[in-house]
């Protein structure tokens, strides 16, 4: 019913007009790097911006973004035929200063042509792939484009159905989430909800990350955050819901701050009701990551039927 962007870059929709506000934050923002400096040379030194392992950026294939459109670069990586002459590099995890992405430019003054400056924002190039024979996709910025995607699905089923009489629900793709929930911050502060429910990614069994760092696997549904960065009241909502429409559904217990949106949206003025609905992800923060379309689905489906079983008696 209307689309507002603020000064952050939120994209924040409203659906409905009562007095209960409901709010949903997904991030859009994704990990990158910046350029810092433009070698003689033609190479780019760059910064990463976000929490990166070195190791996963030696040899990716980077979008430098420019005012005249992305520029494909690669960051160079010196070849394992060379490991005997430095057999003590070979041994240790890259550094980001040691690091220069090739575009193929001879010079600085070529890439200056191309559009390259200092400052410009650069991303890997991953693109969206299905796994074949699976219902599992692979790609790059999963963390959080996924969890929007879900939102927009639930957006989908509301349109149909509605939402309930008094009943405003905010949906939030925020900016900023992994610079420290700067985007959640602000739109929640101006949303002012009562109920507010992050949407992000969460570890996913995978190999090297079995059931002792978690419970989560993929495909078995949406993970509902519990612990006390969460309402009580939220998680037995979103539980109930999930039973009812049966959709099926994790627990994932979280001991402290969750470092999603959750976090600061439960206390932003007086405090706010809030929950995590977290989508299971492989390998997070590379250019690999893997998900279940089917849990993107099914996430989308919970928010929905969550939305449905609200009313003000609920939350007072």
């Amino acid at each position: 019913e209307e689309v507002t962007v603020d000064v952050l870059g939120n994209v924040i929709g409203r659906v409905g007009s009562g007095d209960l506000r409901v709010m949903f934050s997904a991030h859009m923002d994704q990990i990158g790097f910046m350029v810092r400096g433009i070698d003689r040379s033609g190479l780019i030194r760059f910064s990463p911006v976000g929490s990166w392992d070195s190791r996963v950026v030696l040899g990716s294939r980077v979008l430098i973004h420019t005012s005249e459109g992305p520029v494909l670069g690669v960051v160079s990586v010196k070849p394992v035929h060379f490991r005997g002459m430095f057999p003590d590099e070979f041994k240790k995890a890259p550094e980001f200063h040691n690091m220069v992405i090739d575009i193929g430019a001879s010079s600085d003054e070529e890439a200056k042509k191309m559009g390259i400056r200092v400052g410009n924002p650069i991303t890997l190039y991953a693109p969206v792939e299905r796994l074949k024979g699976s219902k599992l996709a692979v790609g790059g910025g999963f963390d959080d484009k996924a969890g929007v995607a879900s939102m927009l699905l639930a957006m989908k089923e509301l349109a149909s159905s509605g939402v309930p009489e008094g009943v405003s629900v905010y949906f939030v793709a925020s900016t900023q989430e992994e610079l420290g929930a700067r985007g959640a911050r602000v739109a929640s502060f101006k949303v002012n909800p009562k109920v507010g429910v992050a949407i992000d990614v969460t570890h996913a069994k995978a190999p090297g990350v079995d059931e002792k760092l978690t419970s989560i696997e993929l495909g078995k549904g949406p993970a509902v955050g519990m612990g006390p960065n969460f309402h009580r009241r939220v998680w037995e909502g979103l539980i109930r819901a999930a039973e009812e429409a049966g959709i099926p559904y994790q627990i994932e217990p979280i001991p402290g701050p969750s470092g999603t949106d959750a976090h600061v949206i439960q206390v932003t003025r007086e405090g706010v009701y809030t929950g995590l609905i977290s989508l299971p992800l492989r390998y997070m923060h590379t250019g690999v990551e893997v998900l279940s379309l089917e849990d993107v689905a099914n996430v989308g489906k919970l928010i929905a039927e969550f939305v449905r079983r609200i009313d003000a008696s609920t939350f007072p």
